[in-house]
């Protein structure tokens, strides 16, 4: 059985990590709600599974906090953003409060970040401003995992993507996907549990497609193992929204230029975090209540349809996870043990209490 620990036992030792390496209150506080709320909406792979990854960035120096958070180009409705290696949590948070800024400022606001590092569970920022009444988008890039349709060598990151719309009643529509055919962190628990993938979603060292995680995972306790092959995407289409993240997160930002990319027989794992967050002020386009009712609406309509053989009912993204993370505050988080453990060992390391 897996162990459950309180929201406020998490927050509490993020915020002390954080303050290990060096974070103030309100990096340690952002730090904290960002990894709390994957746990608490059911993605413990971007919460507390993620927590040995995030030391070990801080701890080699590829993130860190108090880093500056500049603007280097701007409009009315756009900025370009260096995070200059920051903490992903606290840029990705600063990014989307900017682009909700200029949403309400002229209907919009497109903020693209340079320089960022890992920031988790991507619909961590298109939740405030859902809860602000925007639209908001949210995507990223970073290491380089996944290979392209068709090949055999990593190219890109699962470059997830998330899509948050406000309803009135109704849960809101969140949309929160790797754009890879499966997240690294499903096919390392997959591994770890001896698992096979629904479909092939991975491309062992001879180039071979394939379901089986453990034949490319060479260390199924390691939240980001290196591997022997890669990450595939879902298909065409898959690829498809895999270079649509590349685009808008990396190339537009700056933060990637495929230039003296690595050879194929390169061991290395470099990594490119450009990312992307949209704010969309529903109010310059009609009725906000207009528009939640006719969310409502198609929610209801979809989820009252009847399902087919082997389902038992259509569900809309977001409502799970929304009467998930009710249910997680009150009751706790379950962690899996051996994922608890290695969160013990890194509190012991650094001296604080798990």
């Amino acid at each position: 059985m897996p162990k459950t620990v309180s929201a406020a036992q998490l927050d509490s030792l993020y915020r002390r990590v954080a303050a290990h390496h060096g974070a103030d209150d309100e990096e340690a506080a952002t730090l904290a709600a960002a990894l709390l709320r994957a746990d608490l909406r059911g993605h413990t792979t971007q919460g507390i599974a993620l927590l040995p990854y995030v030391d070990e960035l801080l701890t080699n120096g590829e993130m860190a906090f108090g880093r500056p958070l500049e603007i280097v180009r701007e409009t009315a409705a756009t900025a370009l953003l260096d995070g200059h290696r920051g903490v992903g949590h606290v840029i990705g948070t600063r990014a989307m409060e900017i682009a909700m800024e200029k949403a309400r400022a002229v209907g919009i606001g497109f903020v693209t970040v340079r320089g960022s590092s890992d920031y988790a569970m991507a619909s961590t920022y298109v939740l405030p401003a859902v809860e602000a009444g925007f639209i908001g988008v949210s995507m990223s890039t970073g290491p380089i995992i996944v290979a392209p349709w068709g090949g055999r060598d990593a190219r890109f990151c699962t470059n997830p993507i998330a899509l948050g719309v406000p309803a009135g009643e109704r849960a809101p529509i969140v949309i929160d996907m790797a754009t890879s055919a499966y997240s690294m962190g499903a096919v390392v628990r997959a591994a770890r549990d001896g698992l096979l993938l629904d479909t092939p979603g991975v491309v062992d060292g001879d180039g071979r497609y394939t379901t089986d995680p453990a034949s490319v995972i060479l260390d199924v306790m390691d939240r980001e193992s290196r591997m022997s092959g890669a990450l595939t995407t879902a298909g065409p289409k898959g690829f498809g929204w895999v270079l649509l993240v590349e685009i808008l997160a990396a190339l537009l930002s700056g933060e990637r230029t495929w230039e003296d990319e690595r050879p194929a027989t390169s061991t290395e794992r470099p990594a490119h975090y450009g990312q992307t967050f949209i704010a969309i002020d529903v109010a310059s386009f009609q009725d906000p209540e207009a528009f939640t009712a006719a969310t409502d609406r198609m929610i209801d309509t979809l989820t009252g349809a009847r399902p087919a053989a082997g389902f038992d009912r259509i569900r809309v993204h977001g409502g799970t996870a929304a009467a998930e993370e009710r249910r997680r505050r009150e009751a706790g988080v379950p962690v899996r043990d051996e994922e608890w453990e290695m969160v013990e060992h890194l509190a012991e390391r650094l001296g604080i209490s798990a």
